[in-house]
Order: C-alpha cells, then sequence, then structure tokens
C-alpha cells in the first residue's frame, strides 16, 4: 500500500507552475499517502536536495522557484533511500532505465515517455488502469501470504523502525506473522541497512473467566526469535507490553507504522489461516499516523509492564 516513487526533476518542475499540479502534489505524495519518493539518483537526504536545487527554477524567488522549494521538501520528508546504485553523468532518463533494470521501482514518473518498464508521464497517469492509481484500503484473507502481501512492500522499504501495535501481540497467531513479517523485510530491499522492529502489546490478566494472561515481553521475543531465520538474528527486536493509565488514550487499534507511513487492521497481526476469513488494511492519513507515532513511539503515556532485554 506504500509505493516507490523515482520523480524526474522536470516534473516537479513543471508542477511548480501550475497551481493545480502543485496543489495536488502537496496532497498525493509523502507521508499519508501510498507514493514516496525515492531518493534516485542519490544516496542520501543532503544530496538529493541538492540535486533537485541546482536543476529547480531559474528564478528560485519566484511563485514557481518557492512552490518548487517545498516541493523539494516535501519530498525529503519522508524519502526511501536507495543504494547501490549505478549513475553514470546527468541524464536522468538513461540512468533510470539502468537502475530500474537493477532493481525495479514500483513507478517512475518522468517527463516525457521513456523505454522501461514501470514507466508513467504527466499526460498518461490518469488513464483507466494507470500505475499512478492506488488503493487506500484493501481486503484481503486472513492467511499469512495474504496478509503479507498488504505489508511487504513498507516493510522492506524501511530503513529506520517498523512499529507494530496489537494488544493480542504475544498470541501464538501472533509470534508466528511476527517470524514471518521479520523474515520477508530482506526480500528485495533497496537498502542493506535493516530497520528495528518494536512490538507494542496489552497486558492481559488470567483468571477463570479471562483464560489465559499475556506472558512477560521477554518470552514473546525468544518465541518470535525461534522463528527467525539465521541471516537475520542480529536484527533489533524490541517487544513492549503496556497498560493503559489515566492519563493514556485507550489501547485498542492495531497498526503497522514505520517511517514512510502506516496502515490499520481490524483484527492485527494474528491470522487465522482460515481463507473464508477477512480482514481490512486501511492506509493511515496524515494526521492519524503522526497521533500514532506520538502515541507509541515519541510519547509513549502507557506503563511499561515488560520489556525485552
Amino acid at each position: 500500500m506504500i509505493h516507490e516513487y523515482a520523480l524526474d526533476p522536470e516534473v516537479v518542475s513543471q508542477w511548480a507552475s501550475s497551481d493545480r499540479d502543485y496543489a495536488e502534489f502537496m496532497r498525493e505524495y509523502g507521508l499519508g499517502t501510498p507514493r514516496i519518493i525515492s531518493s534516485f539518483p542519490k544516496s542520501n537526504i543532503s544530496r538529493l536536495r541538492r540535486y533537485f536545487l541546482r536543476l529547480g527554477p531559474a528564478d528560485p524567488d519566484s511563485i514557481q522557484g518557492k512552490r518548487y522549494l517545498e516541493m523539494v521538501l516535501k519530498i525529503i520528508e519522508a524519502l526511501i533511500i536507495r543504494t547501490g546504485q549505478q549513475i553514470q553523468g546527468d541524464n536522468w532518463a538513461e540512468n533510470i532505465t539502468t537502475e530500474n533494470g537493477r532493481l525495479p521501482f514500483d513507478v517512475v514518473l518522468s517527463a516525457e515517455a521513456i523505454d522501461t518498464e514501470q514507466n508513467i508521464t504527466p499526460g498518461n497517469m490518469y488513464v483507466q488502469d494507470s500505475l499512478w492509481h492506488h488503493s487506500h484500503q484493501k481486503n484481503f484473507n486472513r492467511t499469512i501470504d495474504d496478509f503479507s502481501s498488504v505489508v511487504k512492500g513498507m516493510l522492506r522499504l524501511s530503513t529506520d523502525k517498523i512499529v507494530i501495535v496489537d494488544a493480542y501481540g504475544w498470541t501464538t497467531e501472533a509470534i508466528q506473522s511476527m517470524q514471518h513479517l521479520i523474515n520477508s523485510i530482506i526480500l528485495n530491499r533497496v537498502n542493506p541497512q535493516l530497520p528495528s522492529v518494536i512490538l507494542y502489546y496489552k497486558e492481559k490478566h488470567g483468571g477463570t473467566n479471562t483464560g489465559v494472561g499475556s506472558p512477560g515481553a521477554n518470552y514473546v521475543k525468544s518465541q518470535i526469535m525461534e522463528g527467525v531465520d539465521d541471516d537475520l538474528s542480529g536484527i533489533e527486536l524490541q517487544i513492549v507490553e503496556l497498560r493503559e493509565t489515566g492519563t493514556s488514550d485507550v489501547f485498542h487499534n492495531r497498526c503497522i507504522l514505520t517511517e514512510h507511513g502506516g496502515i490499520i487492521t481490524g483484527h492485527g497481526i494474528g491470522v487465522s489461516g482460515n481463507d473464508a476469513h477477512t480482514d481490512e488494511a486501511l492506509l493511515m492519513e496524515l494526521d492519524i499516523y503522526e497521533k500514532k507515532w506520538r502515541q507509541f513511539v515519541e510519547d509513549n503515556h502507557f506503563e511499561v509492564i515488560s520489556h525485552s532485554t
């Protein structure tokens, strides 16, 4: 539900000269949208910023120039960092063709049509069945393969944090899903740097009426790591068991967050494996994503009951 876009600087310059195109770009790209821009043809934020600004409008103080700068700042706030590129000279079209052959982008958006797969242009991006159209919500079977197909794109693109929030993240089904999701992180990566993975789950008391209670974070971590591939044994995995407090929000919605956005699911990561069972994944809009990121990553008001070591 989150897609890597290679974006031609000429397209950004053209859009900066149009009220409509400028407004659409600010609305349809970046955090809270399915379209996150790739760092191509650079491998870090500062170099890409300089690259775009060098190719911007001749008059940076014009309306077009000011809009162009705003668009560049929008691009770099949630950039997908792509490494290992083989760049020759400044010909964007030739370099994108080479790089897309090495490791395909989800979409290549260029000013003019080029001979490479996944290519669209401003002239054809709105046609029916265009690659530009992405769903903000998906229905999927509650099997691990179907669930993985929904989230694997955002997992493989992350290099910072993958945050999984599920009140019942300690159950056998959730542990099996965690193992599968962690193992899938390494597939088709655009950057070898692996993100840390954090699972937050809610304390549950066992008893005659409530059944089995939640185990401690160290136990959950040990169970997950038993099913993680050897080449990922060094990944940073944190497990945190939380309790609601008088100053915290309620712990209810299940979600997965990365630095590029987030999704909400109804049942969470624990899938039943039954093809007859379905769930929905909803792409978070920016305000909801920022709320969840603050709530669990930046300013956690829940009480920590146990934390893995």
